[in-house]
């Protein structure tokens, strides 16, 4: 469905002016897909005019802001410091989609939400900080719906190195290698939905990448370098050279207002404290006029835990 959007102004995001129908059949179904294969996406959840601007946003952050990390740029807790891409990813139109999954229960935001471009990933999955992770209960436990919905801004065929790649059924197994991995295909304003528990990948690093990072970390303590800028900005300027595009993507993390989405919650501000507390779609809905998404999403009668 392709969402309307009406412009604040000149220097703002273009917002969505409203959200998708809830369709009950069409939520029973995101659900059950989420539940069997860990994945799902879902088509045109933003329009041309929201991916360009959201991408713009993000690259002018990262110019100069983030950190270097992976090969490119990264920033943890992105709706804390950068105020359009908070208004966007708490807008009703991404919220009302997210409540599809997470009904009957109300959405919370976990706070987690990264800004990234360039990055290279590995296999991996997001609850190894979790305590539940080493006797492997968080994996069978049928009650643990905790997600991330991410944003690729520019088009990832499912062949390319490029593109999101999971293990489908790895959330209800661990770090399952045997499992066949795919790729997952998308276009410029779709949604991928996946459970933090997924092993998955980004882009995965090439032989050059590999290469030139175990320079850069042979050589750093005699030159007094900083490996992660280091490796980055030669990767950047070979990217450069090859016409190779920007690969822009932003991810937050999401659940249902249960007891599993806040512990989830509670052991990333552990493990990243900058992340400053949750967010129900009830507190927000009940506080239009008083937002403060550098503190903690929102001020007042914000939803802590």
């Amino acid at each position: 469905m392709m969402n309307s959007i009406g412009v604040n102004s000149i220097n703002e995001l273009p917002m969505p002016a409203g959200g998708p129908t809830k369709v009950p059949n069409t939520t029973s179904q995101l659900q059950n897909d989420l539940a069997s294969d860990g994945y799902i996406v879902i088509r045109n959840v933003l329009t041309p005019e929201q991916v360009g601007r959201l991408r713009q946003v993000a690259k002018q952050y990262l110019r100069s802001g983030g950190k270097y990390l992976y090969g490119g740029k990264f920033q943890l807790h992105a709706m804390y410091v950068v105020d359009e891409i908070a208004r966007f990813m708490t807008s009703d139109a991404i919220l009302n989609r997210l409540k599809e999954i997470t009904r009957p229960l109300d959405v919370v935001l976990t706070g987690e939400c990264d800004l990234m471009i360039n990055t290279t990933s590995s296999w991996h999955n997001d609850v190894p900080h979790h305590p539940r992770c080493v006797d492997g209960s968080i994996f069978s436990d049928e009650s643990f719906r905790v997600y991330k919905i991410a944003f690729y801004l520019q088009d990832q065929d499912e062949n390319s190195n490029a593109t999101l790649k999971v293990r489908p059924r790895s959330h209800l197994k661990g770090l399952v290698q045997s499992l066949p991995a795919k790729g997952l295909g998308v276009r410029a304003g779709d949604a991928i939905i996946f459970d933090v528990r997924i092993e998955h990948a980004g882009q995965m690093p090439t032989l050059i990448d590999k290469s030139l990072r175990r320079f850069f970390e042979r050589i750093s303590p005699l030159l007094r370098l900083d490996v992660q800028k280091a490796f980055t900005v030669t990767r950047a300027f070979i990217r450069r050279l090859g016409r190779t595009p920007d690969r822009v993507a932003v991810f937050m993390t999401f659940g249902p207002s249960d007891a599993e989405t806040y512990s989830y919650a509670e052991e990333g501000r552990h493990r990243h404290p900058g992340v400053r507390g949750t967010l129900s779609v009830t507190a927000r809905r009940q506080q239009h006029c008083s937002t403060d998404y550098r503190g903690a999403c929102l001020t007042a009668r914000a939803a802590r835990h």
